[in-house]
């Protein structure tokens, strides 16, 4: 789908689920040792928000080069 990233969600246990991401949307992707975190944006704190992935920093990175935008 045009303009979007389907990931892996995780939340550290065993539940995975598939998301789509808006690519516009996406501020920072952060390598992390259990996957990577893709900050959407900033709470009130200004802490950033978004979902870790399950996927790699670099499948991740590639799937954006891949991403029709």
């Amino acid at each position: 789908m045009k303009d979007f990233l389907e990931l892996t969600m995780w939340n550290g246990g065993k539940v995975r689920k598939k998301c789509m991401v808006r690519v516009r949307f996406i501020s920072a992707i952060v390598e992390d040792k259990d996957g990577t975190f893709v900050e959407t944006g900033r709470d009130e704190e200004g802490e950033g928000t978004g979902i870790f992935a399950a996927e790699s920093y670099d499948e991740v990175k590639q799937k954006i080069i891949n991403c029709e935008v």
